[in-house]
Parts: C-alpha cells; sequence; structure tokens
C-alpha cells in the first residue's frame, strides 16, 4: 500500500536526519577545527540525499496514491499523512543543487564566523553572510513560488517563518510584536525604578571551577528528569540541545565567575531535551512524532529556565544544592539567588537578556532580517539599522562594536532565518501553558518549593510532549490552555514576577 511506502521512506529519512544531528554535534563539540571543509561537505551530501529521496517519481506517486485513499487510516496515521506530504511538497519546491549550496555555505560562514565574530571583523564577514542571505531569498522564493497558494504566504518571508514555526505568517507576529513594543519599554520603566530603590543584590565574589560547575548541572539535570542513560552532557561556545529521543546532547558553556548564568543555561537545555525524549514513542521516525515547531520547543525550554527555574519556590529549594557544589559565598544565598536570575538591566547581548528585554532583542533581529528577505534592506545596511534600533530600544550603542553587535549570534551565519520570532512566540507560549498548567494543578507551586516535579512534568508530557504534530499550533494551544495564543499571560507574568 502506499501509504506503508510513505512510512518506510519516512523511516530513512529520519535515519538519515540522526545521522546529520550526530555529525553536527560533534562538529561543534569534539571536531579539530581542521577538519571543517570535510565535514561541511559530508553534511552536504547527507542533505542532497534526502532531497533526492524527497523528490523521487516513485514517491510523488505514492504520496498521490495514499491521499486518495487517506480515508482507511486512523486518525493518527492520517495526521502523518498531511505531515508527509507537505514535508515532499516543499523538499519538491527547492532544487537540490541549491540545498547543496546552501549547506557548504552556511557550514563555511559559520565556521568563518567563530573566528571573525573574535577579531570584530565585519569586513570580511560580510561578504560571506550576503552570500548565506542571498542563497536563502532563493529558497524562499522557491517555496513562496511552489507552495504560496496552498499554504497562503503573503511574502517569501512567510515561507522562511515557515519552516520554524508550521502555520507562523507576519500577519501573526506583526500585531504581537507591536503590542511589546508599545508595552514593554514602560514596564521596563517601572521595573527599573522599583529596583533602584531596593539595594543591588550580591554578586558572585569567589570563582567556581568548571568541573564543580558540571558536577551541579548533571545533579541538577537528574531532579529535572534527565536520563543519562539517553543523554551526555558536554561544553561547546553556544549552548544547544540536539540529536534523538534516545540519543539527547546537550551543552552548555561556563564561567568560573557566574555560576548561575551556566546554571540557567542547563535548566534551558534540559527543557529542549525533555521535550524531545518525550515525544510519543508509538510515532517515533515518523513526522507525526516530531516536535510541533521552534516555538513550541522554545517554549518548553522557556518553561524550564522561566517559569520554572527562576521562579522563587524552585531557587529556594536548589539553594542547598547550589551551596553544596560552589561553596558558602552569600551571592548563594536563596534571597539573593533569586535576585540575580531576576535583576532586569538592558544589555548589549541577547542570550544574557533578562525577560523584560530579551523580546526587544528579538524583535530588532525579526525586523531585520524580514527586511532582507523582502529587498527592502541589504546585508552592508545590517551595522547601522542595528545600532539605531538598538539605541531606540534600549538606549544602548554598538558603533564599531559588532562582536557583542550584529555578529553575536551563530543563527545569520548558519541560515537560520526566520528562526528568531520562535523565542519570543516561545515565551509566550511558555507563561500561557504555566497559567493553565497552575490551573490544572494547583498545588504545583508548593510541589515545586520540595522539588516534586513529576505532576508538572506529566501535565507537560499530556499536554505538549505526547501530541508531537497530530495538532496544529492553534489546536495544540486550544487543548492545553481554553485559547489560542494570548500575549496578555505573557504580559501579566512579567507584571507579577517583577512588579
Amino acid at each position: 500500500m502506499s501509504y506503508q511506502l510513505l512510512e518506510k521512506t519516512f523511516y530513512r529519512l529520519s535515519q538519515i536526519d540522526h545521522a546529520i544531528s550526530m555529525l553536527g554535534w560533534d562538529q561543534q563539540v569534539m571536531m579539530p577545527p581542521g577538519g571543517n571543509g570535510s565535514r561541511g561537505r559530508a553534511l552536504a551530501e547527507l542533505q542532497v540525499m534526502s532531497t533526492e529521496i524527497m523528490q523521487s517519481q516513485q514517491l510523488q506517486e505514492a504520496m498521490a496514491d495514499a491521499e486518495s485513499q487517506s480515508g482507511n487510516l486512523e486518525d493518527w496515521q492520517q495526521a502523518n499523512l498531511r505531515e508527509m506530504v507537505s514535508d515532499i511538497r516543499a523538499a519538491n519546491a527547492v532544487p537540490a543543487d541549491l540545498v547543496e549550496a546552501l549547506a557548504i555555505t552556511t557550514n563555511d560562514c559559520e565556521h568563518a564566523w567563530r573566528s571573525l565574530r573574535q577579531e570584530n571583523n565585519w569586513q570580511d564577514f560580510e561578504p560571506l553572510l550576503q552570500k548565506v542571505f542571498r542563497l536563502k531569498r532563493e529558497k524562499a522564493q522557491a517555496l513562496k513560488s511552489a507552495l504560496g497558494d496552498e499554504k497562503g504566504y503573503e511574502n517569501d518571508y512567510d515561507a522562511l517563518l515557515d519552516l520554524y514555526d508550521p502555520g507562523t505568517r507576519m500577519q501573526r507576529i506583526d500585531p504581537v510584536f507591536a503590542q511589546l513594543k508599545a508595552e514593554l519599554p514602560v514596564l521596563l520603566q517601572q521595573v527599573t525604578q522599583r529596583q533602584d530603590s531596593e539595594p543591588p543584590p550580591v554578586q558572585q565574589g569567589t570563582a567556581i571551577a568548571q568541573d564543580r560547575q558540571i558536577e551541579l548541572a548533571r545533579e541538577l539535570m537528574a531532579i529535572l528528569g534527565i536520563d543519562f542513560n539517553r543523554c551526555r552532557l558536554d561544553v561547546a561556545a553556544h549552548p544547544f540541545s540536539g540529536g534523538v529521543s534516545d540519543d539527547s546532547r546537550i551543552t552548555s558553556r561556563y564561567d568560573e565567575a557566574d555560576v548561575l548564568g551556566g546554571l540557567m543555561a542547563i535548566i534551558h537545555e534540559s527543557g529542549h531535551s525533555r521535550y524531545e525524549t518525550g515525544l510519543n514513542r508509538d510515532w517515533r521516525f515518523m513526522p507525526v512524532g516530531t516536535s510541533m515547531g521552534m516555538g513550541v520547543h522554545e517554549s518548553q525550554s522557556l518553561f524550564f529556565e522561566m517559569q520554572l527555574g527562576r521562579s522563587k519556590p524552585f531557587i529556594e529549594a536548589i539553594a542547598p544544592l547550589v551551596r553544596k557544589h560552589a561553596g558558602e559565598d552569600p551571592a548563594f544565598d536563596a534571597e539573593n539567588m533569586h535576585r540575580l536570575c531576576t535583576h532586569v538591566e538592558p544589555g548589549l547581548i541577547r542570550v544574557n537578556a533578562d525577560e523584560v528585554t530579551y523580546p526587544l532583542h528579538v524583535i530588532l533581529r525579526y525586523e531585520l532580517e524580514r527586511d532582507l528577505i523582502l529587498g527592502r534592506a541589504e546585508v552592508k545596511d545590517i551595522p547601522a539599522r542595528w545600532d539605531a534600533t538598538m539605541q531606540d530600544y534600549l538606549d544602548l550603542d554598538t558603533t564599531g562594536n559588532y562582536r557583542d553587535g550584529p555578529m553575536q549570534d551563530i543563527h545569520w551565519p548558519s541560515g537560520s532565518i526566520g528562526y528568531f520570532p520562535s523565542y519570543t512566540l516561545g515565551a509566550m507560549t511558555a507563561a500561557q501553558l504555566h497559567h493553565a498548567m497552575v490551573q490544572a494543578i494547583p498545588d504545583a507551586p508548593a510541589m515545586i518549593s520540595r522539588l516534586e516535579l513529576q505532576p508538572v512534568f506529566d501535565w507537560l508530557s499530556e499536554s505538549i510532549w505526547q501530541k508531537g504534530r497530530l495538532l496544529n499550533y492553534d489546536e495544540l494551544m486550544t487543548e492545553a490552555t481554553g485559547e489560542k495564543l494570548n500575549p496578555d499571560h505573557f504580559l501579566n507574568h512579567l507584571r507579577s514576577r517583577y512588579l
């Protein structure tokens, strides 16, 4: 039967994706720098192999036949067929030679970015980034041309958004971001005025060696439900979580003068891992059994980090654990740790930003990459646009500081254009999910204070993890929370926590 042929093919594709994921992890963690060229070619070839499988005539015929007989399938199989068809059509919209060119170009650009950023060298970085954006424009145009009517893309950038957050379009993002741009500056002023009236939190005063921080991280990860039989922790320049459900890879970076920063990164990446390892095992290797886009993925990591990890009950509960590994520094008093973890201050670096200012970092990047894809701006305009917007949104100057300005993120050199909105959509999703979770489990804060976290994980598993891509985003949110995405939950969370 044609549907079974599709399942068999997507099983093969999932094994190739597993190999790509592991090679990518090794590239970030273990590979010597001189191996980058060879690794880039290997990754590009695997991506071309996947594309050629998806573009085969046999698969096209099986897809059409399976669609004509879909009434005979179970509900989950119908959802799986829907996702397979979507993936096949997207793969057929982009020529294999463009897939290969993008893989090699982004690999080279990302590798160069690692050293050029350290050198603050925008001059040599700019032409490499120009190639990435040129090819991403070509991909966006190809997707819009082939799928625009079917998918409802109003422009080329919509096609890139859809790759990371299925169903998300500019028309959804723009009003939400406009609301945040209007309300966050007022909230920021109120929060900083309140903070200024209080003594500042005590900063960490003693250096804590990396090996001690890793011991602390592993013990905390176990509390968060990480199974080290299916997961490992390593060091990388940029924290990330990858791998597959039975082979999860978490990485972080450590600063001897900032234990809490590293700890929050670990909690964040653990949220990604718990989602990936918590997916429905009955649907393994099938599209319906994969994660529901990066906005939902980020919602799980931000639920762990922001809603759970920076909450007062959780910090009070883990304070003895922190002191066990990091010593009796006054900074590690529970009350002081909470104040450090909820301190609000505009800064240049997105990944270090607090909850209140973080969305403004995302909106800056969204507006820039959107205009670059739509032809309203060019790569050479990025530094001036970046500085003007940072001045406007956060009253910060980045003139000539490319390292801490437009070169700080890995996303553009690696080709992840259309990804940035997922962070703030994820933050809003996390706040709405947390609100619904507390409604469903009124004793949750008391349970968290005792580190009895299993009821929270069970609720997330039932509401999000086990659903995979069975539903679309709006359906998922409505089933879990009773309504579609509502930014008011995020703003109310910020007001409750910081005011």
